[in-house]
């Protein structure tokens, strides 16, 4: 899950370097409380320029403080560092996005955050406080066409320890396959995963052991994703995976047999569309013995292209 700190919650609202220092030190709390949970902060490269005081921009405020440790290390995020938003965008540049005041956000922020949403992915927002931003979620619409805008709901948080409580409710063991399904992004975010993944579910009795096995299978995916040098070339690790659990004897994560593949009726469950409408066959999989479960995913696992997870559930071909 990344998390995106929301440069529109800086709107020259600080009457004071003092208070804008303490709403920063909150921001940065923030970011470490994400990266403890494994998760991403991405910080606009532009948010340097945002008006902080009446008459004075970020960058201008930080540099004011005289704080030569603590200027230091703001700019290094800020300049070098980040991760940045434009590190990865995920955005149309002929999309429009706006919230309810109708302030355009397709550039900004919290429109990458929405692009995110919009794709299947998880997302949330970092925000200054004071500001006008001081509420969850924040919605934004996305204007297709000449069709109804479709909205989505980001949730934001101003404030370390209630970022803590959700990241630290994400980990906690699911009681039902809603919790299960809800938790997945954030725990997996190198993953993509498809809706209705609980509609496979339903009417099965809960299965804390299923879970716990869902959860090593789709690690070891989550971790393939991340085994690629620069090149798009499987790294060392990401080797020993695919030994481990692909390539070897009775292994956990394979192809179907050509006669599931001839299967009509597996060809067809294990047909579905990614976010951009292209059809995926997603024959590969994950196994669960007992009860016999699987995990459907796209196959080849790639650098620059999602991995998306399109099914779990009862194995569908068992008799």
């Amino acid at each position: 899950m990344d998390f995106f700190v929301n440069d529109l919650s800086l709107h020259g609202q600080f009457i004071d370097h003092a208070g804008f220092r303490r709403s920063l030190q909150e921001v940065l709390q923030c970011r470490t409380c994400a990266t403890t949970y494994g998760h991403t902060m991405r910080v606009p490269r532009a948010i340097v320029g945002r008006p902080v005081l009446a008459s004075q921009s970020f960058r201008q405020v930080v540099q004011a403080t005289g704080d030569r440790n603590f200027i230091m290390f703001i700019m290094a995020w800020l300049d070098k560092h980040g991760p940045f938003v434009e590190d990865e965008l995920l955005r149309n540049p002929n999309e429009y996005l706006d919230i309810n005041d109708g302030t355009v956000v397709s550039e900004e922020a919290i429109g990458e955050a929405a692009t995110r949403h919009f794709q299947g992915l998880s997302a949330g927002l970092v925000s200054f406080a004071p500001s006008t931003f001081q509420r969850s979620p924040v919605e934004v619409h996305w204007h297709r066409h000449s069709s109804d805008p479709v909205t989505c709901e980001i949730p934001n948080y101003w404030n370390a320890q209630e970022l803590d409580h959700y990241l630290e409710g994400q980990q906690r063991d699911p009681a039902t396959w809603k919790e299960f399904i809800a938790q997945l992004p954030a725990r997996f975010p190198h993953l993509t995963f498809l809706p209705g993944l609980e509609n496979h579910l339903a009417g099965d009795p809960f299965s804390l052991y299923v879970v716990e096995r869902t959860f090593v299978l789709l690690g070891v995916l989550n971790e393939l994703k991340t085994c690629f040098d620069v090149d798009g070339h499987r790294t060392a690790r990401g080797e020993e995976l695919m030994d481990n659990y692909v390539r070897r004897d009775r292994a956990r994560i394979s192809d179907s047999s050509e006669q599931e593949k001839n299967d009509p009726r597996l060809r067809a469950a294990m047909t579905v569309r990614d976010p951009s409408g292209e059809e995926l066959v997603c024959f590969w999989h994950g196994k669960i013995q007992t009860p016999p479960y699987r995990i459907h995913f796209s196959y080849p696992i790639q650098k620059d292209v999602p991995l998306y997870i399109a099914y779990i559930g009862d194995k569908l071909t068992k008799r």
